[in-house]
């Protein structure tokens, strides 16, 4: 069971005339488009945390994964899009996967 808490902030008026915005072109309340951005901010975080240490080569992709709550594959991919070399590319992956 999640436990639900309570969570009071101030926002600038216009960002809460884009919520207003979001609330209609998502048909949903203020409530659950707060909790869906919170949440996609949250996943976005994790994987700029987990990219940032894996360019400073303090973790591996496989911890860096872990960090961001995502596949190894996926950190592979998102490694080679921000240009970070890991030492094994997404040919690399691939080479293998061919190989199973």
């Amino acid at each position: 069971m999640v436990t639900i808490k309570t969570v009071t902030t101030r926002i600038p008026e216009d960002d809460e005339e884009a919520l207003a915005e979001l609330e209609a072109e998502m048909s949903a309340d203020r409530s659950e488009v707060l909790r869906r951005l919170i949440r996609q901010g949250l996943e976005d975080w994790r994987k700029e945390r987990a990219l940032d240490r894996l360019r400073d080569h303090a973790v591996t992709v496989r911890k860096a994964a872990e960090l961001a709550e995502i596949s190894y594959v996926e950190m592979l991919t998102l490694a080679a899009a921000e240009g970070i070399d890991v030492g094994y590319t997404t040919d690399d992956l691939e080479r293998d996967l061919d190989r199973i």
